[in-house]
């Protein structure tokens, strides 16, 4: 990360986990974003879409979980399902409805100012809602997975509160400084390449590894070769690590309504249980992440939604939208980040 913020931003990131932004959004646009998602119907839950046909990621929990999941794809969406429902009245993924109007008004009060790299690739939004009946979401990081296949150690979390998050309400989000443990990523985008490079139908016409061309089975593979297992042991022992040795080490923020923070999704967080019976928690979520030279195409869809469209231009202070996603292959080679 300290490649992507600049060096006063980068040290407030890596000793507190969070970087204080001091902007907030105006309460028309939060409101009108709250507006937006009420129209979602009751239960909307995306998060168990990114358990199908995914390995790795309920390797997590252990192979035997895993191998459970993929030969029982039924009974594992159920499962994943009621998981999720305890913990989130609605969790939708990938609209894109408010990054570009957020992003503008951010870059119109200077947001640009956090950032070395120039180019960040606005990848997908999120809304979040939970009650207070709901269970707050435990110590975790948000591995990479295959339904995005471009992710990175250093994502970047433009995390805003659609209602205070603060010690009467609850709901604030907790995160273990990197300073205290970090979560190993990048190596996987090295692993994609050149586990997918050596076939030449992998790859597009710019020679760049395009994960829309890659089978399933070629997927499958590649999750059951050695040094992919070998990484997911490693998360799974750095993951036992932050339960087990640094829960007392996560650090919390109070967060007002509207109030932008970023952080690390990749980095171990955690919620505080919600307290308030009369309203709901809501958080409206951007992820993004930097640009490597790592000859990885972006993925189009998520889920049946374009995401990846997005390209945050740091240095002339814009935000460009695409009608498909950001083709790496035309950023140039010095304004890529060395992996």
């Amino acid at each position: 990360m300290h490649n992507i913020l600049k060096e006063n931003y980068f040290n407030e990131y890596y000793s507190s986990g969070f970087v204080e932004t001091n902007l907030s959004l105006p309460d028309e646009l939060v409101d009108e974003i709250k507006q937006h998602y009420l129209t979602k119907a009751e239960g909307h839950n995306d998060f168990p879409k990114f358990f199908v046909n995914n390995e790795h990621q309920v390797y997590m929990e252990g192979r035997a979980l895993g191998l459970f999941f993929n030969t029982f794809p039924n009974i594992a969406k159920k499962m994943v399902k009621k998981l999720y429902d305890k913990t989130y009245r609605k969790a939708v993924y990938g609209e894109q409805a408010y990054i570009e109007k957020v992003l503008k008004y951010l870059l119109k009060n200077d947001f640009q100012r956090f950032f070395k790299t120039r180019y960040i690739v606005a990848s997908y939004d999120m809304y979040l809602r939970n009650d207070y009946l709901r269970s707050a979401a435990g110590i975790h990081t948000d591995f990479p997975n295959f339904h995005h296949f471009y992710e990175t150690e250093n994502d970047i979390t433009i995390y805003i509160p659609l209602v205070d998050l603060d010690d009467k309400n609850g709901g604030r989000i907790r995160v273990l400084p990197e300073s205290k443990l970090k979560v190993p990523g990048n190596i996987l985008l090295k692993f994609l390449y050149q586990y997918f490079s050596v076939d030449s139908s992998n790859l597009d016409e710019d020679g760049y590894v395009d994960p829309d061309k890659i089978s399933p089975e070629a997927t499958a593979a590649f999750a059951r070769s050695k040094p992919h297992q070998d990484l997911m042991n490693l998360y799974k022992s750095v993951i036992g690590l932050a339960k087990s040795h640094y829960a007392d080490d996560f650090l919390m923020t109070t967060e007002t309504k509207g109030k932008v923070l970023l952080w690390n999704n990749k980095n171990f967080h955690a919620a505080e249980r919600w307290k308030n019976e009369q309203i709901d928690r809501e958080v409206y979520v951007i992820r993004m992440f930097p640009i490597y030279d790592i000859n990885i195409k972006l993925k189009r869809n998520l889920h049946g939604n374009l995401f990846n469209n997005f390209l945050l231009d740091t240095e002339k202070g814009e935000i460009h939208r695409y009608d498909h996603q950001i083709d790496l292959s035309q950023i140039p080679a010095e304004a890529k980040l060395e992996l």
